[in-house]
C-alpha cells in the first residue's frame, strides 16, 4: 500500500550569510529529488547553472553529469517519503562546489494535505540570495560591506547632485557625457547585487507553479 501523501513545512536556511536568507516552503511528501532541487533553486533565488547535491541521511543525491559529478540513484526516482523523516530533522543542500554555497534544510512540521492548496509552495521568507558567482560567503560579505563604504556614499552624493540638477532645469543629456557619473551609475548597480531585500514571494509562487506543472507534464511523458 502506498504511503499517505503528507505535506512537510520545510525551513531553508543559507549558511554564513548575514543577514540570513531563509525561505519557508511547504512540498507533498511524494516530491523526488529533483523536483525538490528546483523548489530550493527558485524558493531562494539561484540561477541553476551550477552543480547540486542533497545529503539526507549519510548519502548524496542529485544529477549526474558526464564528466562531472555521478549520483548512482535517479533524482526523479527518489522522492522525499522514503526517508520516513520526522519533525526535527534536517536535510543538507550543495550549490556549486566553487562559491560552495551550503543550505540547511530542516523539516519543521507535518501537515495533512490540503487538496484546494497548490503545492509546492513558498509561505515567507527574508532577504535575497547573493548573486550568483560573487566568491562565495566571502565575497557576499565583500559585496555587502561595499554598499555601506565610503566610496558607496560619494556615489550617492554625485548621482544625488546629478538627479537635483535635472529638476532645477539642466539638460539631461548632458549629464549622459558625463564620465564621473556613469561610472558611479554603473558601480551602483554591481552594488545593488547585494541589497539584502528584495525577497518577492508572489514571484517566487509564480515560478514554483511554473516548475511544478513542468515536472507533472515530465511525469505524464515517462
Amino acid at each position: 500500500m502506498a504511503a499517505e501523501v503528507v505535506v512537510y513545512q520545510l525551513n531553508i536556511v543559507l549558511r554564513e550569510v548575514e543577514p540570513t536568507v531563509w525561505r519557508r516552503v511547504l512540498v507533498r511528501s511524494d516530491t523526488s529529488i529533483a523536483l525538490l532541487h528546483q523548489v530550493v533553486q527558485v524558493a531562494m533565488g539561484w540561477e541553476d547553472t551550477h552543480l547540486h547535491k542533497f545529503r539526507i541521511h549519510g548519502r548524496d543525491y542529485g544529477t549526474s553529469y558526464e564528466g562531472g559529478i555521478v549520483f548512482t540513484t535517479d533524482p526523479k526516482a527518489v522522492r522525499l517519503d522514503q526517508f520516513k523523516l520526522r519533525a526535527g530533522e534536517r536535510l543538507q543542500y550543495e550549490y556549486d562546489f566553487e562559491d560552495f554555497w551550503q543550505h540547511d534544510l530542516r523539516l519543521e512540521r507535518v501537515l495533512p494535505l490540503d487538496l484546494k492548496k497548490k503545492y509546492p509552495r513558498c509561505v515567507t521568507g527574508r532577504h535575497s540570495c547573493p548573486p550568483e558567482d560573487c566568491g562565495g560567503p566571502q565575497g557576499h560579505r565583500k559585496g555587502v560591506l561595499e554598499r555601506l563604504s565610503l566610496s558607496a556614499m560619494e556615489d550617492m552624493v554625485l548621482i544625488s547632485e546629478a538627479i537635483l540638477s535635472v529638476a532645477d532645469g539642466q539638460d539631461a543629456r548632458v549629464l549622459r557625457e558625463d564620465e564621473d557619473l556613469l561610472d558611479a551609475l554603473e558601480r551602483l548597480r554591481f552594488r545593488q547585487r547585494f541589497a539584502p531585500d528584495q525577497f518577492d514571494r508572489k514571484a517566487v509562487n509564480r515560478r514554483l507553479r511554473e516548475v511544478e506543472h513542468a515536472d507533472q507534464a515530465s511525469v505524464d511523458a515517462g
